[in-house]
């Protein structure tokens, strides 16, 4: 498969590169700064751009089969730079032609499928009042993808650590038992994340996921 990264140069989206290009893929990886992915792969390209660059977001999308994005803010984020890279990143897809949209979030977008659960709640709440353009940012760009007409998949993640996989991914969503807000290894995401290019099951579903 061709795919295309975008947030590759954090410690989750360089272990996504890791393992995809482990398992035979070909990547395209769009960084602001390419330094920040020290890999070296005949079968990687990295290609420097900003998320408001369309060109140049057009040209990473060629050839591209599947689009994985990382991104995601951080408690530092200002303004609507995420929200509006994602909905760059889905404009272009559908120019491209390219379905296949994998993409990251916190459960402080919703799924229909979610339940009351107080943990959750709570922590939302606390983005939405400390970490108001974060949260807006990950609420924003959610609905920018689950109002496409792409193939995609959310995967909302709790806290994560640098444990190594341990194989072992619970996937639910929230109030229903099966998640909690503190345990999942970017390893593990990594995997998971990659599972999802020829698995459907999740397709226009975005599920949360814990170790």
């Amino acid at each position: 498969m061709n795919i295309t990264v975008f947030g590759g140069t954090g410690a989750t989206g360089l272990l996504v590169i890791e393992k995809a290009l482990q398992s035979g893929h070909t990547i395209t990886a769009y960084a602001r700064t390419p330094t920040k992915i020290p890999i070296q792969h005949k079968n990687l390209r990295i290609l420097k751009g900003e998320l408001v660059e369309f060109n140049k977001i057009e040209e990473a999308m060629k050839g591209a089969d599947v689009v994985i994005s990382i991104l995601g803010p951080t408690q530092h984020t200002k303004g609507l730079v995420i929200a509006e890279g994602i909905k760059n990143i889905v404009e272009v897809m559908k120019k491209a032609e390219v379905k296949r949209l994998i993409a990251i979030a916190t459960p402080s977008f919703r799924d229909s499928n979610d339940k009351f659960q107080f943990g959750f709640s709570l922590s939302a709440f606390m983005v939405k009042n400390l970490l108001r353009d974060s949260y807006d940012n990950i609420v924003l760009a959610g609905k920018y993808i689950a109002e496409s007409n792409l193939d995609w998949t959310i995967v909302r993640i709790p806290m994560l650590s640098n444990k190594t996989a341990t194989g072992n991914v619970n996937v639910g969503y929230l109030g229903d038992g099966t998640i909690n807000l503190f345990s999942l290894s970017r390893a593990d995401l990594a995997d998971f994340l990659l599972q999802q290019i020829n698995n459907r099951k999740y397709i226009h579903k975005a599920p949360a996921i814990s170790n």
